[in-house]
């Protein structure tokens, strides 16, 4: 009886997900991919293409189950900022990933824009209702809400040695600190300022 191609291509994606995560698209390597999923490199060729191709498929699944999983109106963008904050600390390779990505993939990825267009379209109706400051384009203003909710996670290692002295020492403070941190960038300038 042949081997279950099923079974072998889910083996290869949970082994393509830890080795990208670790080590980016330039570092990981096909060998340990296969040898971790107990599969041929063949294998890997044959269900996903090449090794650029499987990164490009590890991040598009990853950043769709990541936005499928976080309820998102304009309403509760602030809430959204700390429901990502948790969903990353318990998915740290789809942070990880994303990181990644954004220093090796110069491409978007057609779901994935999809997904980010419908957040954007809530942001400027929030900003044309006055509910959000309309100063910053909406599809900034979601970068910069996603860059705070990971700031410390691309934050220089030289600052996060002062962490002890100067940061949060336990995760729900840090939680904090970024909601709060994202409920002032999206309150809308006063008047004057």
């Amino acid at each position: 009886m042949p081997p279950d191609a099923t079974e072998t291509k889910r083996r290869l994606r949970e082994a393509a997900v830890a080795e990208f995560a670790a080590h980016g698209l330039a570092g990981a390597r096909i060998d340990r991919i296969a040898e971790s999923a107990a599969a041929n490199k063949r294998s890997i060729y044959m269900h996903f293409g090449s090794k650029e191709e499987l990164f490009d498929k590890v991040v598009g699944d990853a950043f769709l189950e990541l936005a499928a999983s976080i309820p998102f109106t304009e309403d509760h963008l602030i809430g959204y900022a700390g429901d990502l904050f948790d969903r990353l600390e318990k998915w740290p390779h789809i942070r990880r990933l994303y990181l990644w990505a954004g220093l090796e993939r110069e491409q978007s990825f057609e779901p994935e824009v999809a997904g980010y267009r419908a957040r954007v379209v809530a942001i400027a109706a929030a900003q044309k209702a006055g509910k959000l400051r309309a100063d910053i384009p909406p599809a900034e203003l979601m970068a910069m809400v996603i860059g705070v909710v990971i700031s410390w996670d691309s934050a220089a290692w030289s600052l996060k040695a002062l962490q002890p002295e100067f940061g949060f020492d336990d995760l729900a403070a840090r939680r904090a600190a970024v909601v709060s941190a994202v409920a002032g960038l999206l309150q809308p300038p006063r008047s004057g300022s």
